[in-house]
């Protein structure tokens, strides 16, 4: 029989997509201000690009990992995917940036489109606080043979509580 082999949706190229992984925890100062400056510099030059934040969900953490790993680099937020390419860190975006290279870059990529709307609903972040335990990742079942009540996770979010956005994720 003929074996057919399933690759994961962050194995397809982005072609004509900026993908930038990142973290919102202030746990590790320096990376998070690292985040925030690479965000910037792409939204100045009003690029659309999508953030995947490791700190909403960790399945992106393991994306990084598998996908830095292909490409022998070692994952250090923030990290910055061209068309599905791996183009570097804060300090290689920074030195792209002050050159001109960036913009270059940026100009041929097709979906060089107005600044991205914020989304109204989560702005911007891709997640919500789960609708049906609120973020507290407990749903309470009511046992009807006794009344009482019992505490499970809830399965409708993931770890920290969050789904994503119906209104821009999707």
């Amino acid at each position: 029989g003929t074996i057919f082999f399933f690759f994961q949706v962050s194995t397809v190229p982005e072609f004509g997509r900026i993908v930038i992984y990142t973290t919102s925890l202030r746990v590790v100062r320096t990376t998070f201000e690292r985040c925030e400056l690479v965000r910037k510099i792409f939204q100045n030059h009003r690029v659309k690009f999508e953030e995947k934040n490791i700190a909403l969900n960790s399945d992106y953490g393991k994306e990084l990992d598998e996908r830095c790993r292909r490409v022998c680099e070692a994952p250090s937020l923030p990290v910055v995917f061209i068309d599905g390419h791996y183009l570097g860190g804060a300090e290689k975006i920074l030195l792209m940036n002050e050159s001109g290279e960036l913009q270059d870059l940026l100009t041929k990529i097709e979906q060089r489109v107005q600044h991205p709307h914020e989304c109204p609903s989560c702005g911007g972040f891709g997640f919500l606080p789960c609708s049906v335990c609120h973020g507290s990742k407990m749903s309470v079942f009511r046992n009807c043979f006794t009344d009482s009540f019992k505490a499970l996770k809830c399965t409708a979010c993931n770890e920290n509580g969050l789904q994503r956005c119906r209104s821009c994720a999707g």
